[in-house]
């Protein structure tokens, strides 16, 4: 399958600063954790051209339902799974599209809002870097469509919202509810979580336990402007983040790589 082939290049090895894992003592199987996670999403079978607009529903900043023509919108709510999307901005302020994130937490020299060219990752952080985890805890406070519990999203989550058009163009995604993604790379999903089915891991594969109770899922992220095929679209989404900077894989790792966007999700 093509979910597991890419999910071994995803795991990749654990040299240089790749793994942050804190307790590899307690290893088990993928098999031996349930797997019924409702935010596990198997690869599609064929390709189901959904409607978006019977989907999806905008949102105003306080969480209120808005038209379907709606111009403007904070948030997207998806009907199928209860999960509210932030809908990100234009204007260079904390939500901008444009704005990329390390996946690292903040330390071990990832502090920073410069990538390695010295290209502005993000702004509107204030002293915080521009790593992922600093982002949800700036959006955690601002109240965004009347919520306060905005985090990463899993492999799943993020897989969920791949769409395959008939015509077969990027960005596999609802081109009107998230056109801020046309032109985006990969997206990063949450990295340290309790059930190895949210990393989307093929059964029978070794997962270390951190002591906190969590896994590490590789750093992995979905690039809706992947190019994929319509028997298999969400599997060939899913990418490794350590392709996602200036250095190519198999170099030196300096706090280049593991960029990606950012869309969190709630509840």
């Amino acid at each position: 399958m093509i979910v597991s082939s890419l999910l071994v290049a995803c795991g990749g090895g654990s040299t240089g600063t790749e793994s942050v894992s804190t307790d590899t003592s307690n290893t088990v199987t993928a098999s031996t954790v349930a797997s019924a996670s409702v935010a596990t999403v198997a690869p599609a079978a064929a390709a189901v051209v959904v409607t978006a607009s019977s989907r999806y529903l905008k949102l105003d900043g306080g969480g209120n339902a808005l038209p379907a023509d709606a111009q403007s919108w904070s948030c997207v709510k998806d009907k199928e799974t209860g999960l509210i999307w932030e809908a990100k901005t234009d204007n260079g302020g904390l939500q901008d599209r444009d704005w990329r994130y390390r996946h690292f937490h903040n330390f071990s020299g990832y502090a920073s809002s410069l990538d390695y060219n010295n290209n502005v990752l993000c702004e509107n952080l204030g002293t915080a870097s521009c790593d992922a985890y600093s982002y949800v805890n700036a959006l955690k406070g601002s109240g965004l469509c009347g919520k306060a519990d905005w985090r990463l999203p899993t492999m799943g989550e993020l897989l969920d919202l791949v769409q395959y058009h008939a015509d077969g163009q990027p960005p596999n995604i609802d081109r009107t509810y998230f056109a801020d993604t046309i032109g985006k790379g990969a997206y990063c999903s949450e990295n340290t979580i309790t059930n190895p089915a949210d990393c989307q891991y093929a059964e029978g594969t070794s997962v270390n336990y951190n002591a906190d109770g969590r896994i590490e899922c590789n750093y992995q992220g979905v690039d809706y402007g992947a190019t994929i095929r319509a028997e298999n679209p969400r599997g060939d989404s899913m990418v490794a983040l350590r392709f996602s900077g200036e250095v190519q894989d198999g170099k030196s790792y300096p706090n280049a790589n593991w960029i990606c966007y950012t869309r969190l999700v709630t509840q």
